[in-house]
């Protein structure tokens, strides 16, 4: 199931476990002090992050700060080595970057790509020697151990890229959702007012060879995009850039084509590059006069500007699905 809580930055502090110490011990036969016995102590938990092809958020690690894994045991009498820490492992979405900076501060980052890989990113502390381990011939009774090494803490960044095949951008209140809900067994809120969707929705467009993940941007909010890049889907128009196709949604106005152009800036701004583009064109009541709607269509063609017109959503749906499946099953 996908949680459409889509989280794409998020900073957590990680520790690795305490390596267990050594231990002091000698057997006794007859009441008498023997050889040195104490054992190892056990290393510490490793923090291993893991992708996870079904996670598309940073949601479920919102609420936890901390990671820590598990320390090392203690070693102990007659030989016996401390158990190591258990690991901690983290799962977190494809095309997630895992970034830290270091003592001089430069920045090292390492990069999440496969379903099930694994990247130990903090290796816990190693456990220290027990005196059993210093014993020699020479030093039947020796006293020596060691103190488990401390893990490591640090403060990681976690910045992943939404890798969807389909996205649906546009203003506000111009039908994103519903026709999302049209490609897909979603059922987003849809009501007839502004910034209905504030957080991106997921859903999966299915074909008959194969699924595809298609998201549904929050409204773009032209007149703040420069200034206010945070606002709205303005804060996610990053994730575009693994899409095969985008859908631009327009109600039908005078100004579509320059409304449409602005759109395509705001694209070429993040240099998304995205190798198919369909315009569909909502409201078409909006338009009383039938010679705009035809003007509009000639000079859309003119551009090669490949559309589809709605009256609503409903309209004409399975044309727009066939249009899109002819692209996906070439590309």
């Amino acid at each position: 199931m996908i949680n459409n809580n889509i989280l794409d930055n998020i900073n957590i502090i990680c520790k690795s476990g305490n390596g267990g110490h050594g231990c002091v011990h000698f057997y006794k036969t007859n009441k008498k002090i023997g050889k040195p016995d104490g054992g190892n102590g056990g290393n510490g938990g490793n923090i291993i992050f893991i992708g996870n092809k079904n996670l598309y958020t940073l949601y479920h690690l919102k609420f936890k700060k901390k990671y820590k894994a598990s320390n090392g045991l203690n070693g102990m009498k007659n030989g016996k080595n401390g158990k190591n820490g258990k690991d901690l492992t983290i799962n977190i979405p494809l095309n997630t970057v895992i970034s830290y900076k270091d003592k001089k501060n430069n920045l090292i980052k390492d990069f999440i790509k496969y379903n099930n890989q694994k990247i130990v990113f903090l290796y816990g502390g190693k456990g220290g020697k027990g005196n059993k381990f210093y014993k020699r011939s020479y030093n039947q009774k020796a006293k020596k151990f060691q103190y488990g090494n401390k893990g490591k803490s640090l403060l990681i960044n976690l910045k992943f890229l939404l890798k969807a095949d389909i996205g649906i951008i546009g203003y506000p209140n111009t039908g994103k959702s519903t026709l999302l809900s049209k490609l897909t067994n979603k059922k987003p809120k849809i009501d007839n007012y502004n910034f209905t969707t504030i957080t991106p929705n997921l859903g999966i467009y299915k074909t008959k060879f194969k699924n595809y993940l298609i998201i549904d941007f929050p409204a773009i909010i032209k007149n703040f995009f420069f200034k206010k890049q945070n606002k709205m889907g303005n804060k996610y128009i990053h994730h575009l850039k693994y899409n095969k196709i985008i859908l631009i949604v327009l109600t039908m106005h005078k100004k579509i084509y320059r409304n449409y152009l602005i759109l395509k800036h705001i694209l070429n701004y993040y240099k998304i590059k995205i190798k198919k583009i369909i315009l569909i064109i909502s409201k078409t009541y909006l338009f009383k006069k039938k010679r705009n709607l035809i003007l509009l269509k000639k000079k859309l063609k003119v551009y090669n500007i490949q559309y589809f017109i709605f009256n609503n959503i409903k309209d004409n749906i399975n044309k727009l699905k066939n249009n899109i499946n002819k692209f996906l099953f070439k590309n």
